[in-house]
């Protein structure tokens, strides 16, 4: 078919709603407007001569044609990042688009704080920040709509390449004034009969919870499901019950007259993960670099109290593995509840 010019841009919506099996949630990933990812397809399928997607009640298909220039689409595509990446490399600044993704609750302590400096040290960069569960953001990576990650590394999948980040205790949370006086920390055992608030599947703190109470006989009981940590510490706040949460997911505006201390037992940790195809772009060799040395930072200062640093003990590219000790009873034991 001589004389038909394709733009990359058709291409990358023609890919988004192909994995996205829909034009709704295809326009959501890219944040534009279902019109106008509609009028691009039909016009990309008047230039080719041919009808590219089958509409159905559940979304869309792709035709024997659809599938031919989603090869070809991804091959462009992949061939363009890698062009863009190795043009940045020469001058070791991040060009065209990254995208980071981390679970809602790292919203103010982790995910904010590095987007807004990536943006601000980096001009010639577009970044797309999105907020999910682990399991939903490994599935970005995995399909090329994310290129940097944080993600529970409780159940990893092929195909990534991963890095240790950080240790954190979950908190217990209740009103200051509260009966409960338990001073520094908590302990499993101390959750059985509480009527608590956390979040719910498929998020993975909920299966750490289950994890730490496996082999035990009494389990705890749970009041209220919630698909947001950060709405876990505005109903104890609003008087609901207790609530199980990492320390950052609690609301700035919610913070006063609240009591979170860490549970001895039950911690969460995360990783660094990226595909293979693009650990090696400068964009995102800098936006992990930047998660590196945020968390480093926050736990040396004790801003990110509850957590442990798991990263390398300098600036390595390869981010390997650095051993640090487990927190144990007698450090908890010196450690002053945070009272909000």
């Amino acid at each position: 078919m001589p004389g038909i010019h394709v733009e990359l841009r058709q291409l990358r919506y023609f890919k988004a709603i192909a994995d996205a099996r829909s034009f709704v949630r295809g326009a959501d990933h890219l944040h534009v407007a279902q019109s106008a990812l509609s009028r691009s397809i039909a016009k990309l399928e008047e230039q080719l001569g041919r009808l590219l997607f089958i509409r159905h009640s559940g979304g869309v298909s792709l035709t024997d044609a659809g599938v031919l220039l989603y090869q070809h689409a991804d091959h462009v595509l992949k061939g363009m990042q890698r062009l863009t990446d190795e043009m940045a490399a020469d001058t070791q600044e991040p060009r065209g688009l990254v995208s980071m993704g981390a679970p809602p609750s790292m919203q103010s302590t982790l995910t904010a704080p590095v987007a807004a400096r990536f943006v601000k040290a980096f001009p010639h960069a577009f970044l797309n920040v999105i907020q999910d569960t682990s399991v939903r953001l490994r599935e970005g990576v995995a399909a090329g709509h994310l290129d940097v990650i944080v993600v529970s590394s409780m159940a990893t999948s092929g195909g990534l390449h991963y890095a240790p980040l950080f240790t954190e205790s979950l908190c217990l949370i209740y009103a200051a004034t509260s009966p409960l006086h338990m001073k520094t920390h908590a302990r499993l055992e101390d959750l059985i009969g509480i009527p608590l608030i956390l979040c719910g599947f498929p998020d993975t703190l909920r299966l750490y919870l289950n994890q730490a109470f496996a082999d035990t006989e009494q389990k705890p009981t749970v009041r209220c499901e919630v698909n947001s940590a950060g709405l876990v510490a505005d109903l104890v706040a609003h008087g609901a019950g207790v609530g199980i949460a990492p320390y950052g997911s609690i609301p700035q505006q919610n913070q006063r007259g609240l009591v979170v201390i860490p549970i001895l037992g039950l911690e969460a940790s995360w990783m660094i993960a990226t595909s293979f195809e693009r650990i090696g772009s400068t964009a995102v060799q800098q936006l992990s670099k930047m998660l590196v040395e945020h968390v480093r930072q926050a736990v040396a200062t004790g801003d990110w109290p509850t957590a442990r640093f798991d990263g390398p003990t300098t600036s390595d590219p390869d981010l390997q593995r650095t051993q640090l000790p487990v927190w144990d009873e007698s450090a908890a034991q010196a450690t002053p509840s945070l009272t909000l």
